[in-house]
C-alpha cells in the first residue's frame, strides 16, 4: 500500500483551494486549475469607497459591491 502523505490527498481532492496553494507551490495539475490571477477592482468601486467613507464618516464593508454602496450612500444622503 502507498503511504498517504498529506500532498498526496491534496493532490487527489478537486477543491479549488488546493489547486491554488499547491498550483503555487509547483505541483499544478491540467484537471486542478484555478484563477489564480488577482482581480483588479474597478475605479468607480474605490470611489464609491471614498464618497462613502466622506459621507457616513466610517469605512465601508469590504464584500460591498457597488450596487450596495451606492444604496448605502444613497441612505446617508437622504
Amino acid at each position: 500500500m502507498k503511504s498517504q502523505s498529506y500532498m498526496t490527498r491534496a493532490l487527489r481532492a478537486r477543491d479549488p483551494r488546493y489547486a491554488t496553494i499547491l498550483g503555487r507551490l509547483g505541483y499544478e495539475r491540467t484537471d486542478m486549475r484555478a484563477d489564480t490571477a488577482p482581480k483588479a477592482k474597478p475605479d468607480d468601486l474605490k470611489a464609491l469607497r471614498d464618497e462613502y467613507q466622506d459621507k457616513v464618516g466610517k469605512r465601508p464593508y469590504h464584500g460591498w459591491d457597488t450596487a450596495t454602496l451606492k444604496a448605502k450612500i444613497a441612505e446617508a444622503k437622504g
